[in-house]
């Protein structure tokens, strides 16, 4: 007697184009090693997004499925990646849906932070001390994000800053740039964020 499933397993590299794609997994059987490695991956997008905001569960209830799935669908469709825009790329995603005007700074926040928090982690280049994140939302003010390597320092590594003289808002809903030191003494202009 056999205690596994007898359905095909298949190697994580075939499964690739479907391990962020939830509307894939239904196409496996619940009992298949495919249609568990696909749950485990969607997973890990879903506590990324809801365990860093959890606020937007209030929109939505415990499952947060009303954002989550059509949110994949749409970056899907435009092919976008989840560096650390990922959490960017959710508000764009927000400000077309049906939760448009229920977003304020209480989102917004919280959103950019997440995104400047992923690119301390994520970016390893030694030449980038900074990354500033602008919103058109914000009034001129940014989220600043530091690469900090001494918990001796009395900075923050992540702070919400409003400058003396406001920045100008970026094209889009959000600009980012980078600086090689500490300093935010000149303005290089807006980048758009990373598809």
């Amino acid at each position: 007697m056999n205690p596994l499933p007898t359905a095909p397993v298949r190697i994580d590299a075939e499964l690739y184009d479907d391990l962020w794609n939830p509307t894939r997994q239904g196409s496996y059987p619940e009992d298949s090693r495919a249609f568990v490695r696909i749950d485990i991956s969607i997973r890990s997008y879903w506590h990324t997004l809801f365990d860093t905001c959890p606020r937007l569960l209030d929109f939505t209830g415990p499952d947060g499925h009303d954002i989550y799935m059509p949110f994949m669908a749409w970056a899907i469709e435009r092919k976008l990646t989840f560096g650390w825009s990922f959490f960017l790329w959710v508000y764009e995603w927000l400000l077309q849906s049906e939760f448009r005007d229920r977003l304020g700074e209480e989102q917004l926040l919280p959103i950019m932070t997440a995104a400047a928090t992923r690119w301390m982690m994520l970016d390893r280049d030694t030449d980038k001390c900074q990354l500033i994140l602008g919103s058109r939302s914000l009034d001129g003010a940014a989220v600043v994000a530091a690469k900090i390597d001494s918990v001796y320092c009395g900075l923050e590594q992540v702070q919400h800053v409003r400058f003396d003289t406001p920045l100008p808002a970026p094209e889009g809903e959000f600009g980012y740039f980078v600086t090689p030191t500490f300093d935010l003494d000149y303005f290089p202009g807006w980048s758009p964020i990373p598809r």
